[in-house]
């Protein structure tokens, strides 16, 4: 036998590489083995097959014993079978392993969650979203509702100016009622002139808003920077988020961030908000107090 006859018994090209040559004798063998394939001719191409592979391979033209290349290749036959049943033993093995470490991951998951929601955290949590529901509504009611006036009477006014947003310049203005405002565009210099000085607040929380100087007959309002009012927004959507993601977090994760912020952020700014200007006061009375 030619090496050509041999590459086209094989179904090759003469320039296929030793790779090729085996991956296509192992398809035609198993196609070809009398064991498999009993039509007429399949056991004299299976010895063609056999022989063109050993030349190609091992440059040997002679044509092998039938009966010794039914054995080598019912050898090969066990040895791929034994490797193919190792490999699907590992194969199980392996998925068996992932099974008992996504299992336990799941426990732990749960085991997680479940002391978020009902110990000490998911306490703290649950009262930090229902503390921060109550104060995002009151913030949102005291901004809409009429405003208040209160007089105020200063202790001292400070000397120095700084800038604001917008180029606003501000200077720092002090009480009797131990409250301190940023008053905006309304120098110490003109303290002297006034006659009555107003607080403009909110209703519930008196959260000023601005402050009113009168001058004689002439009245001027200019507003209070560096208060929580002026960040209305974002104060309250601070207060909503521990609420949002008690009730409606439906993620894993979500949840866990949400219990993070609310117990660390959230929780504590809310009560320092309360505390400020007995601001827990005004909350709780309605705004008598």
């Amino acid at each position: 036998m030619q090496a050509g006859e041999a590459y086209k018994i094989l179904g090759l090209k003469p320039s296929a590489s030793p790779q090729e040559i085996r991956r296509a004798y192992r398809g035609l063998v198993k196609k070809y083995h009398p064991d498999k394939n009993n039509s007429a001719g399949a056991h004299e191409k299976f010895l063609a097959i056999q022989t063109a592979y050993e030349l190609l391979l091992n440059g040997s033209s002679e044509t092998p014993d039938a009966t010794k290349v039914w054995q080598n290749e019912n050898q090969r036959a066990a040895q791929d079978a034994q490797q193919k049943a190792a490999y699907e033993q590992y194969r199980q093995h392996a998925r068996q392993k992932f099974a008992q470490r996504k299992a336990a991951e799941e426990a732990y998951k749960t085991a997680y969650l479940q002391d978020l929601k009902s110990s000490w955290k998911g306490r703290w949590h649950q009262f930090a979203a229902v503390l921060g529901l109550c104060l995002f509504i009151v913030v949102w009611l005291d901004y809409f509702l009429p405003e208040k006036q209160r007089e105020i009477y200063p202790t001292r006014f400070g000397s120095k100016t700084y800038q604001s947003v917008e180029g606003h310049a501000v200077q720092l203005f002090f009480s009797t009622d131990q409250r301190h405002y940023w008053v905006a565009d309304y120098f110490s210099q003109q303290l002297s002139k006034s006659v009555r000085i107003r607080a403009i607040e909110t209703p519930w929380l008196r959260q000023v808003k601005s402050i009113e100087f009168q001058e004689k007959h002439w009245i001027r309002r200019t507003p209070v920077h560096f208060t929580f009012y002026w960040a209305q927004i974002w104060v309250s959507l601070l207060f909503l988020l521990p609420w949002i993601s008690w009730r409606f977090a439906s993620a894993d994760i979500i949840f866990v961030a949400g219990s993070y912020f609310s117990r660390f952020l959230a929780g504590p700014f809310m009560i320092y908000f309360l505390l400020t200007e007995t601001r827990w006061l005004h909350f709780l009375s309605f705004g008598i107090l």
